[in-house]
């Protein structure tokens, strides 16, 4: 699971490298509100909270009954009022140039390299208020994140999506329909996947 974090950074710092990403710094992304910087900015910071969030939590850290999954972490990420300042964060930190977040991202590549490999298995992180949970659910939250933004920023400059391994995007997927199911049901979800003429008012995707 982290190796599979570390190898999508390190994917999108090559993308972020080239020269069409810096052609198009400034121009809208493929992302409704974003710039090609702006969305460059969100990717790094969504991977970096990795380490922010291990830097938060003391390591020895005592799980509760209601640690956050995946799936639950991102139907509280979406009520949270950070959701809501992401697109001016993202374009106040895009501020430092592509350059820079090419090298940032670079950076975190190897930074996230030498901190996942020494983190125990049963590592637990606080997010969101501190709610906890674990390092590798976590790291399975920065699959999304990453991956599907590494895909974004492709599509803005017109660059082919790097390839990685597609155990990460098969986790996306089984995580993604998690979140439907949590958020619907699973007949909906079923109806949504082979009984479109049954589905209710409520569309089931997408999810964000």
């Amino acid at each position: 699971m982290r190796a599979l974090v570390i190898e999508a950074v390190d994917a999108a710092a090559d993308l972020m490298s080239r020269p069409s990403v810096a052609a198009g710094w400034d121009e809208p992304s493929a992302l409704a509100g974003m710039t090609v910087g702006g969305l460059s900015a969100h990717l790094v910071r969504a991977a970096g909270a990795t380490l922010a969030y291990l830097d938060r939590t003391p390591p020895d850290a005592e799980p509760t009954d209601d640690l956050l999954t995946p799936i639950t972490y991102f139907h509280a990420a979406v009520d949270s009022p950070i959701h809501e300042q992401i697109k001016d964060v993202s374009a106040n930190e895009s501020a430092i140039g592509h350059e820079a977040m090419a090298a940032k991202c670079r950076d975190l590549t190897e930074l996230l390299r030498q901190r996942l490999a020494v983190e125990p298995t049963d590592r637990l992180v606080g997010a969101l208020g501190g709610r906890m949970l674990t390092l590798d659910d976590f790291c399975r939250t920065r699959l999304i994140e990453v991956l599907l933004h590494l895909d974004d920023l492709a599509v803005s400059v017109g660059e082919s999506r790097p390839e990685t391994d597609p155990e990460g995007v098969a986790i996306v997927v089984d995580i993604i329909e998690g979140i439907a199911r949590h958020l619907h049901g699973d007949w909906e979800v079923l109806y949504a996947l082979a009984r479109s003429e049954r589905v209710g008012d409520r569309p089931v995707f997408p999810v964000f």
